[in-house]
């Protein structure tokens, strides 16, 4: 009698067709046509439950609730194979798994619950997916009561920040961990840099603190190469908009662990600063660093006063060394943002270094600057008036005050973000001066109906200029472009710089323009501007179609 037992209580267990369903012990059977087959899980409110129905033949699966109404139905998959499943328990008590097929042939199937995690353990903060090894090693030494906190820092200040480390099995990513020693007042730190755009919470951008330590982290995986600036924010206001956003700008400063500055002069304190990062593989700028061996040009002072605009607009202007007011004319690059372009962009020692190593002809250099921002964002962006200054009032300036050709291919209109799709523009509503567009990072997201700023929504249409471009015919253009490939649109709303420069690009390569796009790994910042420049230079000016032109 002992021995037909167990046969008897799996008898009943089949017949009932209410198995316990147990955490990764597969369950694997026939569904016979037209039978239910029933799998029951005991969960307390909160629990998460999921796992995966592998099938050779069609299977609907449902979640019954403990009162015996269906809580979630998994139809049949079309096609043989895994598929997973999970749900949320609501209210405590026993849970079934309910088997069904309506096909002629029976159903062969493995059924497995892969996870189930209580309420607290889903909510328990977690390390990130991709952390770094550093910071575990020092977590597990934490846990173990053998950490060497101090000599963890002193390592960190001989090597600097933020820390750089290989991931395996990925040659095209590394992770970056940003770190900053804690206090007993620090309630958090926010990273902001250039690698990160708009979108996203701004909670995926603080630190996190290791338990029982005064380590504060924030470990990202990004692209090999990449080049960027940041800073960082202690006891952050954490909101993007209202009153208290303005006090990021009060604690916002360098990362006193990074010795390298970006865009501050050597006695400019923290909070006047920003740090740079320039990770392994990222591409050599070598145009913008001065040899003394070059010979150099001279940049001039002027004002002009432009009719058509009602303002004054201060000028540099660059000559190239030996420059002379007779023999062949020189050929002419005009950049917006004087200031920028002058110190950030250091232009005239990227021309020296061009000219010297013969890579574009003798060139001079008008350099704007915007009387106010204000001024920049309403003549920049796509402005009939600002493109008719330059067209009728500059370059005749230019012609009556230097030795510059008339020859609209070896004419240069040049600028990033807002200057770049004033250089655009400028180049359509122009194509008879300006023959070269070199557009950097250029704002085509911009629409006349949505000119505060690149924050859209998908009810305003983006993209005017290739709107313009399309209904314009083919004009005598040549365009150098390039965007970053942390620019991209993470609010979805058409706004952005990667995806509207791809579109311009490709508008412009369907309209039979020339057009060379390059992609920089890096964001909307200078940093990655000052080398591109020269990049673009060389392709407008220094081909075979300038040499012709030179000829």
């Amino acid at each position: 009698m002992k021995r037909l037992l167990p046969i008897v209580l799996f008898s009943v267990a089949v017949a009932a067709g209410q198995d316990t369903l147990k955490l990764n012990q597969p369950v694997e059977r026939d569904l016979p046509p037209g039978a239910a087959q029933s799998y029951t899980i005991q969960l307390n409110p909160g629990d998460y439950a999921a796992g995966s129905l592998d099938q050779h033949g069609k299977a609907d699966m449902a979640v019954i609730l403990p009162d015996g109404s269906r809580m979630r139905r998994f139809p049949a998959a079309p096609e043989d194979g895994k598929r997973s499943f999970a749900f949320v328990a609501e209210t405590a008590g026993t849970y079934r798994l309910e088997l069904t097929t309506a096909a002629t042939q029976p159903v062969h199937y493995q059924l497995r619950l892969e996870a189930l995690l209580p309420l607290n353990e889903r909510l328990k903060p977690q390390p990130p997916e991709d952390a770094s090894p550093r910071i575990q090693a020092l977590r597990t030494q934490v846990g173990s009561g053998k950490a060497d906190l101090e000599g963890f820092w002193r390592q960190v200040a001989q090597d600097g920040t933020p820390l750089v480390e290989a991931i395996d099995k990925d040659a095209r990513h590394q992770l970056v961990t940003f770190l900053w020693r804690g206090g007993p007042d620090t309630h958090n730190v926010l990273v902001a840099g250039s690698f990160q755009t708009g979108g996203g919470a701004l909670q995926d951008r603080a630190m996190r603190q290791l338990a029982g330590t005064d380590v504060w982290y924030l470990t990202v995986k990004l692209p090999r190469g990449a080049r960027f600036m940041y800073a960082l924010s202690p006891n952050d206001p954490m909101v993007l908009d209202g009153p208290h956003a303005a006090e990021r700008q009060a604690t916002m400063e360098a990362d006193p662990l990074n010795s390298h500055r970006w865009a501050c002069p050597a006695d400019a304190s923290k909070y006047a600063c920003q740090s740079m990062v320039e990770l392994p593989g990222a591409v050599p700028q070598p145009w913008i660093v001065r040899n003394s061996g070059n010979p150099a040009g001279e940049v001039h002072k002027h004002t002009i006063k432009s009719a058509i605009l009602n303002n004054e607009h201060n000028l540099s202007v660059y000559t190239p060394p030996g420059y002379k007011t007779d023999g062949k004319p020189y050929a002419l690059l005009v950049v917006f943002d004087e200031g920028s372009y002058l110190e950030t962009v250091p232009t005239p020692v990227i021309l020296d270094n061009l000219l010297a190593a013969s890579k574009i002809p003798p060139t001079v250099a008008v350099l704007i600057a915007n009387p106010s921002q204000e001024t920049r964002s309403k003549e920049l962006p796509p402005n009939a008036d600002f493109a008719d200054f330059l067209a009728k009032e500059l370059i005749p300036w230019i012609h009556g005050n230097y030795h510059v050709t008339s020859d609209p291919r070896l004419t240069v209109v040049a600028g990033s973000s807002y200057g770049g799709i004033a250089a655009t523009y400028a180049g359509l509503r122009h194509p008879e001066v300006f023959g070269n567009i070199l557009c950097q990072s250029g704002s085509f997201w911009w629409a006349p109906d949505h000119s505060a700023g690149p924050d859209t929504d998908t009810s305003t249409e983006t993209g005017w200029l290739a709107k313009e471009f399309i209904k314009s015919p083919r004009l005598p253009l040549k365009f150098y472009m390039d965007a970053g490939s942390f620019e991209y649109d993470a609010g979805g709303g058409g706004g952005g710089i990667l995806e509207p420069s791809r579109h311009m690009r490709d508008v412009l390569l369907a309209k039979g323009y020339e057009v060379h796009y390059q992609q920089f790994i890096g964001g909307h910042d200078y940093l990655s501007w000052r080398g591109t420049l020269a990049d673009g230079l060389m392709y407008l000016m220094g081909d075979s179609q300038a040499e012709a032109a030179r000829r």
